[in-house]
């Protein structure tokens, strides 16, 4: 079941939200290949994120669209400008194929009853070449135990189980990384010392953090999805 818009609104509006947000974006734009006026899209709750790359990428002539599924609900973004949100089917996202030059997942593929569906329709829209960043909640870590954040719910991930997943689906994965190395602790002093703390125990390991990041490309060459190819086979191999 996926989250209410007005929640995760208002997990990112709480202290410990406006703590994780900057701390996320931060290594979301590392992943994110620098370009000239390229179209990014985020699905599902966005919004924290696009904002932070805007203001980060204001001199490329990027532009940003959030898309929203209808079981979740839509609000307004930005704030300063008119709306550049919209709701949609996240099966059937209203995009003409390969129109995009970037994906944004954030909140999505972890609530997705089918993310085969859901991964088809990113490959569909990605044009040649584009890119998609997933955020996930990631599997095994504290964050993704707590029901207390927006991370606590859905279905969480490994690296290894996102990267076979991307990889069936003609998305090849080119870079990786975690974010929210600290607990989940609410207190404010805790959500002030998340940020100081990424750097310090991400040196212990980089797969600590609680909300995983991958960053995939869309292969256009042998471009029939792996699951497709055995259905297509099964036939052939029982008629012989």
């Amino acid at each position: 079941m996926r989250p209410d818009v007005l929640n995760l609104y208002r997990f990112y509006e709480s202290g410990l939200g406006r703590a994780v947000a900057p701390v996320i974006a931060e290594k979301m734009q590392r992943l994110l290949a620098s370009q000239t006026d390229p179209v990014t899209v985020g699905f599902g709750f966005a919004l924290p994120y696009l904002d932070f790359l805007g203001s980060a990428e204001a001199e490329t002539g990027a532009r940003y669209l959030a898309m929203m599924p209808a079981q979740q609900g839509v609000c307004h973004w930005p704030s300063h400008k008119g709306t550049r949100t919209t709701l949609v089917e996240e099966y059937h996202l209203p995009l003409p194929d390969s129109s995009v030059d970037r994906l944004v997942l954030a909140h999505a593929l972890e609530h997705a009853n089918r993310p085969v569906h859901l991964l088809r329709e990113v490959w569909r829209v990605l044009a040649p070449g584009g890119q998609v960043v997933i955020m996930v909640p990631n599997r095994m870590r504290s964050w993704s135990a707590y029901e207390g954040t927006p991370f606590g719910h859905g279905r969480p991930y490994s690296k290894g189980q996102l990267y076979q997943l991307l990889g069936d689906h003609m998305l090849s994965p080119d870079g990786w990384n975690t974010a929210l190395m600290m607990p989940p602790f609410v207190r404010p002093m805790a959500a002030r010392m998340l940020r100081f703390g990424e750097k310090p125990i991400g040196l212990l390991g980089k797969n600590l953090g609680g909300a995983l990041l991958v960053s995939a490309r869309k292969q256009m060459y042998n471009a029939i999805p792996k699951s497709a190819k055995r259905a297509a086979i099964m036939p052939a191999l029982t008629r012989s």
